[in-house]
């Protein structure tokens, strides 16, 4: 087994971890695990690509853009997923919402991209060193080094920062938490803001590197959701074990021996750990609101 399967492994788990910790951000405080996260990935990707390659622009204008149309497309997700929810009054509507709204922003990204066949811009930093019989690019450095710091941050930011706190209320009793005096509704969009956000940054990040087509957003859900279980859902640190787990699994049996091999590899974790760790590996068990 050569170092590039690990490098690459290791890659890829990276944004597989940034997938599950969107998924995180928004289960906290809403109990919903919402399947369109994959396409604020596709989001990031596309607006680099429409930034840089197609509008000769450089990575600061694509960071910016991708951090105010990330913004406005969490508020639009929590309109889309959340409203139906409260309005159905079932605790399956979600699986439906999150659904529509995932096929819904795959259709647009199709739509407006169907001649092409990767979003792929240009890299932050070309180039790359030897490792082993391996090479690791700059830019999968630095995405790692990226996704280590949001994890930590994101982790800091729920123990010690007041808004924080607040997601951490909301999502043990909202009740109580209004009875508090604690925002609940401005929490949840606040989560979904910020979920969208790091994903699509993640997608920006990912791009120049990983096969991202216009309508490989669930895919990337799959792999997220996957990570997000097997770490244990609502744990900043889990979701980055997870996706590790995920990306390094998958990457040594696809060399190993195929790619179906890999994904059935990684889904027969996935039901074991579930077995033993019915939390995952870092989750505490949550009761549903």
């Amino acid at each position: 087994m050569t170092a590039q399967v690990w490098i690459d492994g290791l890659f890829a788990g990276a944004v597989y971890a940034l997938v599950a910790l969107g998924l995180a951000i928004t289960f906290q405080p809403t109990r919903v695990m919402n399947f369109a996260q994959g396409e604020a990935l596709i989001l990031g990707a596309a607006i680099g690509y429409q930034v840089m390659s197609l509008g000769g622009l450089g990575w600061p204008v694509a960071l910016a853009a991708t951090v105010v149309v990330a913004g406005l497309m969490g508020l639009l997700a929590e309109r889309m997923i959340m409203l139906p929810v409260r309005m159905s009054g079932s605790r399956f509507a979600w699986i439906v919402a999150t659904l529509a709204a995932a096929l819904i922003f795959q259709s647009l990204f199709t739509l407006a991209y169907r001649d092409v066949d990767a979003l792929r811009p240009e890299p932050l930093a070309a180039g790359g060193f030897a490792l082993g019989d391996g090479r690791v690019g700059w830019q999968e450095l630095i995405t790692v080094g990226i996704a280590l710091a949001v994890m930590a941050a994101y982790d800091l930011f729920l123990r010690r920062g007041v808004y924080g706190r607040a997601i951490r209320a909301a999502s043990h009793d909202p009740d109580t938490a209004v009875l508090m005096g604690i925002p609940v509704q401005r929490m949840v969009v606040l989560s979904f803001v910020i979920a969208t956000v790091i994903t699509a940054l993640a997608g920006l990040l990912a791009a120049p590197v990983l096969y991202i087509g216009p309508a490989t957003g669930l895919l990337f859900t799959i792999k997220g959701f996957t990570a997000a279980v097997i770490g244990g859902i609502g744990s900043p640190r889990g979701a980055l074990a997870g996706g590790l787990i995920v990306g390094v699994l998958d990457s040594v049996v696809r060399t190993a021996i195929n790619a179906t091999a890999g994904n059935l590899v990684v889904f027969g974790l996935l039901a074991l750990i579930l077995v033993v760790f019915p939390a995952g590996l870092f989750g505490k068990p949550m009761e549903a609101h």
